[in-house]
């Protein structure tokens, strides 16, 4: 009796079929995982400068082009006060953060949070610089309108809402 041959051939087609297998699903393997991508999921930007960290840092505009509001929070981790100067096109503010405090810009009177002279339009990235204890780093901080109702309330002059576009009837279709 001769079973040699027989397992050898099942054997071999096992082995095949964990080989395909592999193949079919290794990619995962050596791809990487989104899931272990650290980020933050916010609107602003995330940075660190200096002893202060910079979180959700976004500005809220018009598109008129004028005055944009600066929303988000900075931490400061040193023990000692550090004042934080922002500046984008011309426009600047400067603000004190306490030792081992946040300053929330939401908070903040319009003079600190403002930035006159914004000449970007929503949804644009404008280069900001920041400086805190000599250092200085420029990043591209969004512009963001009241489109988003959590935003509307710190839009420069109010939110006004964009007129809605006229429902097309099929009278007007048939015209067309």
């Amino acid at each position: 009796m001769n079973v040699v041959p027989k397992n050898r051939a099942q054997q071999a087609v096992a082995a095949g079929a964990v080989l395909v297998m592999l193949a079919v699903s290794g990619c995962n393997l050596v791809a990487p995982q989104s899931t272990t991508m650290v980020y933050a999921p916010s609107d602003g930007i995330v940075q660190e400068l200096g002893p202060v960290l910079l979180r959700n840092v976004l500005i809220v505009g018009t598109d008129d082009e004028t005055d944009g509001r600066l929303v988000g929070t900075v931490f400061n981790t040193s023990d000692d006060d550090v004042d934080l100067s922002i500046s984008a096109g011309g426009a600047a503010t400067r603000v004190t953060i306490e030792g081992q405090g946040k300053l929330r810009f939401e908070d903040e009177t319009a003079v600190d949070a403002t930035l006159a002279g914004v000449e970007e339009v929503t949804g644009s990235l404008v280069d900001v610089d920041f400086e805190v204890d000599g250092e200085e780093a420029t990043y591209e901080v969004p512009v963001l309108s009241g489109s988003l109702e959590e935003y509307r309330e710190y839009v420069p002059g109010g939110y006004t809402a964009p007129p809605s576009e006229p429902a097309v009837t099929e009278d007007d279709e048939e015209g067309e």
